[in-house]
């Protein structure tokens, strides 16, 4: 049998050195400004029972979950969304809190994904989660605090894509056909496969709905964006999302969004949940998306209380390695002092380690054997000082 105990399993991967510390700074600067806004942190279990997740609203295939059982013989998953578990903890453990509830996390999830997508099994997210209200003021807050999201982690050149959830469902309840083809359509739309989705729109003939939803990857830019689709979209539901999407625009550019904030009538996300406002964002150096959500005023009920709710997901390892990529991480710094204890001496080295590091010199314990050694180690390793520890005292030695 063929051992792997020397790889990681396909769709993880390990952080060494400076991609761990660009992680844990990302994640830093994020717990920060969520917490000056109000949010508190919840961790959510690595571990959920199936049902969590087993929802239509979910939008996560039971074949893309890590699946196991536990000593009872029920079906576990590990999270692939932080916002259902926290649905979850908003209708369980915070029932009957104040509200608005706010509440933010870091943490990993987990999804099957099919090759070349350019994304791993395993990624890290930190969000925030608006619990208990809803109407533009709450939208602006969250949407407000995704462009600060970015900023913090470093982006110079970011822009945030919005969009009405409730658009594109009015669109695909008018359209005429099988509710597997708008499947279909909702995936390729949202994974931006245009030859796919054009593909699916020609079985359709000359629908005239049809013919709208190829138009939409077209639609994106400012309010002239909501101009044109007013002419094309007349049911009372897709001219309501289209009013509010261009309500919300207009008071977010003047806020911040400027340049930087742009109307997308084809944003569509996996997750069924979203209600209304749906929103992307990206950065240079990242192909990907890092940065996405919405509200989600439907899906707390789902669990037993009706409650409104708005948050984003941000891929933390995805700003990660876009700051590496762009030089802002710097290699860890040597140690400024070795210290090297004779025999007998050892546990006095380790306590002077502590008292310099204190006093904030970066130092190192040398676990060298002998002096020399311990010289040639400091010396391969640009440190600049040697102290030594013997019954003659500390001696210094500068390299």
């Amino acid at each position: 049998m063929k051992s792997y105990e020397k790889l990681t399993p396909e769709g993880t991967r390990d952080f060494l050195f400076e991609e761990s510390d660009a992680l844990r700074r990302i994640e830093r600067g994020l717990s920060e400004l969520f917490k000056e806004k109000g949010y508190k942190k919840v961790i959510t279990p690595t571990v959920e029972f199936f049902d969590v997740f087993n929802r239509e609203s979910a939008g996560t295939l039971p074949e893309n979950l890590y699946s196991m059982t536990d000593a009872y013989g029920r079906l576990l998953v590990l999270r692939p969304d932080s916002t259902l578990p926290i649905a979850r903890i908003a209708a369980t453990r915070l029932k009957g809190a104040e509200l608005p509830i706010r509440l933010y996390y870091n943490q990993n999830v987990f999804s099957r994904r099919k090759k070349l997508t350019g994304r791993n099994d395993e990624t890290s997210q930190s969000g925030i989660e608006l619990i208990g209200v809803n109407g533009i003021r709450a939208d602006i807050e969250v949407i407000e605090t995704a462009i600060e999201a970015l900023k913090v982690c470093g982006a110079p050149d970011y822009k945030i894509e919005i969009g009405h959830a409730g658009f594109f469902k009015a669109l695909c309840d008018e359209l005429s056909a099988p509710q597997e083809v708008k499947n279909d359509i909702n995936e390729y739309m949202e994974q931006k496969n245009f030859v796919a989705l054009n593909s699916v729109l020609d079985t359709l003939g000359g629908d005239r709905v049809a013919e709208t939803i190829r138009n939409l990857p077209r639609m994106f830019g400012g309010s002239e964006v909501i101009e044109k689709a007013m002419t094309l979209c007349k049911s009372d539901k897709a001219q309501s999302s289209l009013n509010y999407l261009d309500k919300l625009y207009k008071k977010l550019g003047g806020a911040n969004g400027g340049d930087n904030l742009i109307i997308d009538l084809s944003l569509v996300h996996r997750s069924n949940y979203y209600t209304g406002i749906v929103f992307r964002g990206y950065t240079e150096g990242s192909g990907a998306t890092v940065l996405q959500g919405g509200r989600y005023d439907g899906l707390i009920k789902e669990f037993g209380e009706d409650l409104p709710a708005i948050g984003f997901g941000v891929q933390t390892d995805d700003l990660a390695r876009a700051a590496l990529m762009r030089g802002e991480i710097e290699p860890q710094k040597a140690s400024e002092v070795l210290v090297f204890g004779e025999d007998g001496y050892e546990l006095a080295a380790v306590n002077l380690v502590r008292e310099l590091s204190q006093k904030g010199v970066k130092s190192e314990n040398s676990l060298c054997e002998s002096r020399d050694e311990a010289l040639k180690y400091a010396k391969e390793r640009g440190i600049k000082k040697l102290f030594v520890i013997s019954r003659d005292g500390v001696s210094e030695e500068e390299l």
